[in-house]
């Protein structure tokens, strides 16, 4: 494996650190802890003998849920996607212990000298030549970015930098060995000449036949009905199909948490006490952002007859300021509006660009300083639409100069739309956003109409903490009247009106429970538990739930008294196969086999051996 060092001496062309910008780029595999079979350390388990370290195996989890905070910054973790990542180092170590088993046996390995000259040489491994921080402005690989960024390593107080470039260069070398892995086997993977001339004939050789259907059911059960001794005889020989994992069926009742009258009220007053803060605000946007839950809220301009809100077609009869509502958006939401403000701006536009983002080489001072000397240039009479080719990071736009066509009012993002459509004609203006910074010029402005602005609260209608202590007193009250031996699950359940929901065969790798989202907890319950246990009262998003076991199945065969149905079917048909061939003598032909049975022959059939 190269090292540091070796790569510090190596013609000056050095690797970077990686940081998180490119980690969000790379999977879970990015940052990977050295496996460890101490001797105290807790055990998962072992994968071809070699140990899994609890500790260590956590520790990849952690730096996974890491990677996908990173990557998903707005996302909402759930026990579900925890498991799915969970699952995901799992199989990273079966596949590196499985296949690092493999490359020692068929000598796959990467050499000092081979992984440099991925690094820096003729041909750079992709996943060097795309990150971002190694690259120019017009997006391509330059070697001479990687030197500032490798300095960065040692300087680090804390280790981490090194620690990512360890955890990458180990992310890389692995890829390089998967490569190599799967090179060799579909090299090794070729078609024979007696193959190549078996699938010619079959394809080319055509058949003719005439058949006869007669189905299974024209023949009586009762005429060869399974004998129990025969019964048996078969399970025992088809044993080894019919296994299980180990599992438990459990029924559970759900009190899901509804709102109550009381929290409908609480919903409507307050948005009813914001009324007044909210007509007279100076900043709507800021208080909208700070009081609405719905936080992705966008108040653009709207002609007046694009307004297809019902509501909001009420607003126009009022002036502007006076806020409308609370009203019922939806059966779970309340909302306040009110028209924020009325102008005349341009029914559409047309625009360029030059966008140029910060990273990890480029702060974001050193961005604006490179707009404004490019706005420098465009005002000196430089062409706007070459500069838009070689700078702008748009790549899509800067193909046509910078050109973004003709866009009505909210197509782009907030700040850029705001600066067209209240800009002029050939107005130049810097602008930024959450992609970077902008050079805008708005080339070509339609009529001006009449728009207005419509800005709005809601508040959605949710459970108090009251109300959830009232449906947790219920189900507690449910599981203490079984606990006192009062009533059985089953009772109760048609005493109170519930209904019972249930799941099968739940084993210890399941998610969830069906039908309750994020359930892992109770999958574990029903797993460490026995038949006619009882839960405690779970909490799974707006729901308690108690479960109660109600069968277990153990691992190995299943037991012929659960499978005695499918046993059944499978020997009637085994049996009425040999029936029928064993009728056949008194029949001449297919003609006589089909008038016995009721049924035609079907002719002329072709078929070639590749059908």
């Amino acid at each position: 494996m190269a090292t540091l060092g070796k790569i510090r001496n190596r013609s000056g062309l050095l690797l970077a650190v990686i940081g998180i910008a490119m980690l969000a780029f790379i999977l879970g595999d990015f940052m990977q802890s050295k496996r460890s079979g101490g001797g105290t350390a807790l055990l998962l388990g072992k994968i071809n003998g070699e140990e899994v370290s609890i500790q260590l195996f956590e520790e990849r989890v952690d730096q996974g849920i890491n990677n996908w905070r990173t990557q998903n910054p707005q996302g909402i973790l759930t026990q579900t996607l925890t498991g799915q990542i969970r699952n995901q180092v799992w199989n990273e170590y079966l596949r590196e212990i499985l296949m690092n088993i493999e490359y020692a046996k068929l000598g796959v390995s990467v050499s000092d000298d081979e992984f440099f000259e991925l690094l820096q040489g003729v041909n750079v491994h992709p996943e060097i030549s795309r990150v971002p921080a190694f690259q120019n402005e017009q997006g391509d690989f330059d070697r001479t970015r990687v030197l500032a960024y490798l300095k960065q390593i040692d300087q680090d107080p804390t280790g981490e930098a090194r620690e990512r470039w360890i955890g990458f260069q180990r992310y890389l070398i692995e890829l390089i060995k998967t490569s190599k892995y799967n090179s060799l086997v579909s090299k090794g993977l070729y078609v024979t000449s007696e193959h190549a001339r078996l699938d010619f004939n079959e394809i080319r050789q055509n058949i003719s036949f005439d058949f006869v259907n007669i189905p299974y059911s024209s023949i009586p059960d009762s005429l060869i009905e399974p004998t129990e001794k025969e019964m048996n005889k078969y399970y025992s020989e088809k044993k080894s199909e019919y296994q299980q994992d180990a599992s438990k069926d459990v029924d559970f009742v759900v009190f899901n948490v509804e709102p109550s009258p009381e929290d409908v009220i609480i919903a409507e007053n307050e948005l009813d006490n914001l009324k007044s803060k909210f007509s007279s605000s100076e900043d709507y946007v800021l208080m909208a952002r700070r009081y609405s839950d719905d936080r992705n809220a966008r108040f653009n301009y709207s002609r007046l007859d694009a307004i297809e809100d019902t509501n909001f077609i009420k607003l126009l009869q009022e002036d502007e300021r006076v806020v409308l509502g609370p009203y019922l958006l939806n059966a779970s939401t309340y909302r306040i509006a009110m028209i924020a403000e009325e102008k005349y701006r341009p029914d559409s536009v047309e625009a360029r660009h030059i966008l140029i983002s910060p990273n990890t080489s480029i702060s974001i001072d050193s961005v604006q300083n490179k707009i404004n000397n490019l706005k420098e240039m465009i005002v000196a009479g430089a062409d706007f639409g070459k500069l838009a080719q070689q700078e702008s990071e748009d790549k899509g736009s800067a193909l046509k100069g910078g050109d973004l066509g003709w866009f009505e009012e909210g197509e782009m993002v907030d700040e850029f739309n705001e600066s067209c459509f209240s800009s002029n004609k050939g107005d130049l203006n810097i602008v930024t956003s959450q992609f970077g910074v902008h050079l805008i010029e708005v080339t070509n402005i339609s009529r001006k109409v009449k728009k207005v602005k419509i800005a709005y609260i809601d508040r959605n209608i949710t459970p108090s903490t009251q109300t959830f202590n009232q449906y947790y007193s219920e189900a507690a009250q449910f599981t203490g009247r079984i606990l006192n031996n009062d009533i059985s699950f089953d009772s109760l359940i048609v005493k109170d009106n519930l209904i019972k929901r249930s799941d099968r065969r739940v084993n210890i790798d399941k998610p969830s429970i069906a039908g309750l989202p994020d359930s892992r907890e109770m999958v574990r319950w029903v797993n460490k538990n026995d038949v006619g246990s009882l839960s405690e009262v779970f909490e799974f998003e707006n729901m308690y739930v108690i479960g109660f076991i109600t069968n277990s199945y153990e691992e190995g065969a299943v037991p012929l008294d659960q499978i005695e149905t499918q046993i059944r079917a499978s020997l009637l048909k085994e049996k009425k196969f040999s029936y029928y061939n064993s009728q056949q003598n008194q029949y001449a032909n297919l003609d006589d086999i089909a008038s016995s049975n009721s049924t035609t022959v079907v002719q002329a059939k072709k078929a070639t051996l590749t059908n």
